[in-house]
């Protein structure tokens, strides 16, 4: 292939890929204009498939009867936090889809220091959310 060829394809590549990051940041915009609350949540993310499957994710949650679930009412900063059983970095990273994670079955309210402790790390309770998200359709 000679040089010509290869900037050719080289600028193809590009505009594909500038093209694929268009898409994802008017995905993202759709979701955080709707949910505005979901840009805090996602602003540090770098990585844009990561920062959209958090969005995406966060907008399944909030579409969820959060109201229902224990502590509901005692939720905030400093209170409660709602906590994703299996956390969202692992269901990006094993390629769950956003509908299971943000569902209402890996969701509940817990002390903020114990989620904040917790992170995304495996518990018990979280492999046990997982046998329940992979039962759902």
């Amino acid at each position: 292939m000679g040089k010509i060829q290869k900037k050719r394809l080289k600028k193809v590549n590009n505009s594909v890929t500038t093209q694929k990051k268009g898409r994802i940041y008017y995905k993202i915009r759709k979701i955080t204009k709707k949910y505005p609350k979901i840009k805090q949540k996602i602003k540090n993310i770098k990585n844009l498939e990561k920062k959209l499957y958090y969005a995406m994710v966060w907008e399944v949650t909030e579409e969820q009867p959060l109201q229902i679930l224990e502590n509901s009412d005692k939720r905030g900063w400093k209170n409660h936090h709602l906590d994703h059983i299996y956390p969202i970095s692992l269901g990006f990273h094993n390629k769950i889809p956003p509908k299971k994670i943000g569902n209402i079955k890996n969701l509940r309210f817990i002390p903020y220091k114990e989620n904040l402790s917790k992170g995304s790390s495996i518990t018990n309770e979280s492999r046990n959310a997982l046998r329940r998200l992979k039962r759902l359709k």
